[in-house]
Order: structure tokens, then C-alpha cells, then sequence
């Protein structure tokens, strides 16, 4: 890349926006997630889409790397900072080069050590932000054991994702996820979705609470701001 498409990306940055959506397996996160991207450009990157994705690929498949990411997918775990932030740089500066107003992370971070190293902005060198720390905004999807269960095992992927799987990661969700929401909860940068409804329910209370959130109306003033002064 040129010098000045480099200068171009960094400042194209400065006001791109971050947003988390956290919560069980099966809570709907992705759905949610794309219907906001689709309304208002942002770019949605599912962290497990995206490894899944990743690994499909033969000239990745005999990698330390991928034994470390089918590990982690088959049983419990997450991949610390260093083995997941290329990918999270990758969809940054694509939803960048494509004029996005910022992006939607669907399941990131799961574990405090990925809540640090994004709270730094690992991405400053070349893609700066003006609010360093992130994410400006974390929607935190509720949804029963229950519902989250049906779902998880009526849309599973493979052969693997059964009812002993979910309650591993359900399991996995509450000792190791939901403490880094209730340290974005302390910050006061959470949205919270109540997600038990049909879809169309559930994106109709989506829309709801994110209109009663000054959170989420000032990270759009921004995004708004960010667009008008790119050049």
C-alpha cells in the first residue's frame, strides 16, 4: 500500500466506531447484529463466522493456528489477543476501505484477557481512533437458558453443536463472559436487549432501546460527523 493510502486509512479512522454484542449462545447476537449493519453501514464481523471461515481454507488447515482454532471451537476456551487480533485488524481496515461507519464484533471479547488488549485500541499504529479505548458501545443480548437453547441446537452448524455442546459453552458464557459485560455495565457503555421474542419482536426491541440510549444517539452524531469530514 501507498504512503498516501495509508495517511488516507489513518485518517478515515479517527471516528470510526466500535461496537461489541455480547451474549449467550444462541441469544440471537447475529441476526441483531446484521439488521444494524444493514440499517446504518456498519460493517457486522462474527468472530466465529469468520474462524470457521478461516479454517475452511486448505492452505490454513495444518497450521499451529488452526489446531488451536478447532480446539477452541470443538470444545471450551477462547484464542487470547495475539491469535485474534489479525483477524479483528482485517475486518477493521476492510469495513474501512469500504466507508463503513464502523463495526459490529458478534462475540467479542468472551474473556477479560480480550477485553484488555482491546481496551488499548491494539490498532493505533494504523488505524487510529479518536476515542482510543473500546468499544463505544456494547449490546448486551438477554435471553432465557431456554430459548437460547432451542436456538442454538435448531440452527447448528455441524454435528457438533448438540445439547452437551451448548451447555459447555452456556457454562463457558456465564464464568467468563458475563463478568467482562458487567464491567462494561460499570463504564455505562452497555445497551441492554431483551431478546426472548420472535425475531421481528426482538429487532422491534432492539430499535427501542437503542432509541432511548444516548449512548447510542451520540455514536451516531459521530459517525454522522466522521462521513461529513472524511475526504
Amino acid at each position: 500500500m501507498s504512503a498516501e493510502n495509508s495517511s488516507a486509512r489513518a485518517e478515515s479512522s479517527t471516528g470510526f466506531a466500535v461496537i461489541c454484542v455480547l451474549g449467550p449462545p444462541g441469544a440471537g447476537k447475529g441476526t441483531l447484529a446484521a439488521h444494524l449493519a444493514n440499517k446504518y453501514s456498519f460493517s457486522h464481523f462474527s468472530v466465529g463466522d469468520s474462524l470457521r471461515e478461516w479454517l475452511r481454507d486448505e492452505n490454513n488447515q495444518n497450521t499451529p493456528l488452526a489446531a488451536a482454532i478447532q480446539g477452541k471451537l470443538d470444545n471450551q476456551g477462547f484464542l487470547d489477543s495475539a491469535e485474534l487480533n489479525p483477524f479483528i485488524r482485517t475486518a477493521v481496515t476492510a469495513a474501512i476501505d469500504d466507508c463503513k461507519n464502523g463495526l459490529l464484533i458478534d462475540g467479542y471479547p468472551r474473556c477479560f484477557e480480550q477485553m484488555q488488549s482491546l481496551d488499548t485500541w491494539p490498532f493505533e499504529d494504523d488505524l487510529p481512533r479518536q476515542r482510543r479505548q473500546a468499544p463505544d458501545v456494547v449490546l448486551a443480548i438477554r435471553v432465557s437458558k431456554f430459548n437460547a437453547q432451542a436456538r442454538y441446537v435448531s440452527r447448528a452448524r455441524d454435528a457438533r453443536d448438540s445439547d452437551e455442546k451448548f451447555e459447555k459453552r452456556f457454562v463457558e458464557y456465564e464464568a467468563e463472559t458475563t463478568p467482562v459485560e458487567e464491567a462494561y455495565r460499570e463504564r455505562g457503555s452497555v445497551v441492554e436487549v431483551d431478546a426472548n421474542g420472535t425475531k421481528a419482536e426482538n429487532v422491534e426491541e432492539l430499535e427501542r432501546q437503542l432509541f432511548e440510549s444516548a449512548i447510542w444517539k451520540s455514536l451516531l452524531l459521530r459517525a454522522s460527523e466522521r462521513v461529513n469530514h472524511t475526504p
